[in-house]
């Protein structure tokens, strides 16, 4: 039987799909201030379904998500956070050659400090993990597998008005200059004592979510001309 034949165009969305979608990329920003407002449990499934929508290396779909809401589980996330933060702040401050000082880095970490301290107060947080496979591992490529259902989720969580970050302090220690860090065990060895998530098992993101506490305005980004290469590298993409 043959396959239904489609013409250039015939599967576009209407166009205020379109721009709807267009402008929830555009104003896609990690947001780390949270309103003291809950999150109901049918935008945490809104949001959950359409990570799950993401493609995978062979639709393996090899991500679990935790979502943390009880109060008490997250008392002790908000410990582990705090602990990983200062872990990565005393690096920097340990080696700050490593650590670029600009006035842009400067407010973001002043912003990524500001979510450690008040991690507390987040109402929901995910945890997005991978589980890797022989033929789908832990890598570059597994990477491949797990980080575009964390951009649908923060896509989805946009289109309804709530913000979130993807952060990765779980990998702290994988730094080559962490090892001049001394005292407790590792960062992600204690998330997944906290979280009951199995050794073979990789936590890939750990994301709040809540509603912003301010305008999600559109986010800046260097322009198409300047990242885009037509055919050789060697050759700048002219945009119509």
């Amino acid at each position: 039987m043959s396959r239904p034949r489609t013409r250039p165009g015939d599967q576009a969305l209407p166009g205020s799909a379109v721009d709807a979608l267009a402008h929830c990329m555009r104003s896609l920003r990690s947001v780390r201030r949270f309103l003291a407002a809950d999150v109901d449990q049918r935008s945490v499934d809104f949001v959950l379904d359409l990570a799950t929508r993401a493609g995978s290396a062979k639709n393996r779909q090899p991500w679990r998500f935790v979502v943390v809401r009880d109060a008490a589980v997250l008392a002790e996330l908000t410990g582990w956070y705090r602990r990983s933060w200062q872990k990565l702040a005393d690096l920097a401050a340990s080696r700050p050659e490593l650590f670029p000082a600009g006035r842009r880095q400067r407010a973001q970490l002043r912003e990524s400090e500001f979510l450690a301290r008040s991690f507390g107060s987040v109402p929901v947080v995910v945890v997005a993990c991978f589980t890797p496979s022989p033929s789908n591992p832990a890598n570059f490529y597994g990477g491949a597998s797990i980080y575009p259902a964390v951009q649908n989720l923060l896509l989805a969580a946009r289109a309804i008005g709530l913000g979130g970050t993807l952060t990765t302090l779980q990998s702290v220690d994988e730094l080559p200059e962490a090892a001049c860090l001394a005292g407790g065990s590792g960062v992600v060895t204690e998330l997944r004592a906290l979280l009951g998530i199995p050794a073979e098992v990789v936590p890939a993101a750990v994301i709040p979510l809540g509603w912003p506490a301010e305008p999600l305005t559109v986010n800046r980004r260097t322009p198409v001309r300047e990242v885009s290469c037509a055919d050789r590298w060697d050759s700048r993409w002219s945009t119509g």
